[in-house]
């Protein structure tokens, strides 16, 4: 499939107004995601758009299930019933490092593997994050090497991309069938001042939120960049593909953003989502 033949045109925005909306879950007009700054997590279902405010600071949602939503927080695992408002920890990490100094940032699976992954809550340039595999009720450090562990993109069984968003690097990690690490190389190099932050795999493509850069890259496998989707919006931070209604999702915030770009960028901080098409 030629990567000319790959494009999203706007269907709806929904006025979420997140300072640093992350974390998207998308499934058959189904979503959820996460207000990190705000401690929120934010649902639409069948069109109705609620907020929720959360005990714990959230940055991923894992899974979204009748009611209940499982979240990476800033604790660790948490989840969060969305009728009762209760939210019960599932996995603490405070064993692991000073939750005070860190907070979670992104997430999502290799296969069984569960990933969570924390950054320096104030100075992530010279503190490393760390990047953890949930193995039953712990956690079971899998890299300490990048700034800001971001992305979380299965491309294929036992291989995941994660970012060093302060760097622009994407990383391509291989693990085995216990879920340890056995190779990590140099996937892609962004361009100095864009970052990538979540994204996700439509079909042959690779698409990746590019902070900064106010667009979707799109990545074959291999990590040749192919084209960028423009987006109204210069910090967009997460996309998920709902497969079903062949829709892409996107995230996105407006933390950092001066007046005067937020006035170049009004839409930022509101939630977008995109028919795609995907020409043969």
């Amino acid at each position: 499939m030629s990567h000319k033949k790959v494009g999203i045109r706007l269907k709806k925005i929904l006025a979420s107004a997140c300072e640093l909306g992350e974390g998207l879950w998308v499934k058959s007009a189904k979503a959820a995601w996460v207000d990190i700054n705000k401690d929120q997590l934010l649902v639409c279902e069948e069109s109705i758009f609620k907020h929720h405010s959360t005990s714990n600071k959230p940055s991923i949602v894992y899974r979204f299930k009748e009611h209940e939503v499982i979240l990476g927080t800033d604790k660790g695992l948490t989840v969060f019933n969305i009728q009762t408002k209760h939210e019960t920890l599932l996995c603490d990490v405070s064993d692991k490092h000073n939750i005070k100094d860190y907070r979670s940032n992104d997430g999502g699976f290799c296969g069984n593997h569960q990933l969570l992954s924390f950054m320096h809550r104030a100075d992530p340039v010279d503190n490393l994050g760390f990047v953890y595999r949930v193995s039953g009720e712990s956690f079971v450090l899998l890299d300490d090497s990048l700034h800001i562990p971001n992305s979380f993109i299965e491309i294929e069984p036992s291989k995941i991309l994660i970012s060093d968003s302060l760097k622009g690097q994407i990383w391509l990690y291989q693990l085995d069938d216990v879920g340890n690490l056995v190779e990590k190389t140099l996937w892609a190099q962004l361009e100095p001042g864009i970052s990538p932050d979540g994204g996700c795999v439509v079909g042959d493509f690779v698409f990746v939120a590019l902070w900064d850069g106010a667009s979707i890259a799109v990545f074959d496998k291999s990590g040749t960049l192919l084209k960028n989707l423009s987006l109204p919006i210069i910090r967009p931070t997460n996309c998920k593909y709902d497969a079903v209604l062949s829709q892409l999702w996107v995230t996105s915030a407006s933390e950092g953003l001066y007046k005067e770009k937020l006035s170049l960028y009004p839409l930022s901080g509101n939630t977008f989502v995109y028919d795609l098409e995907l020409r043969s």
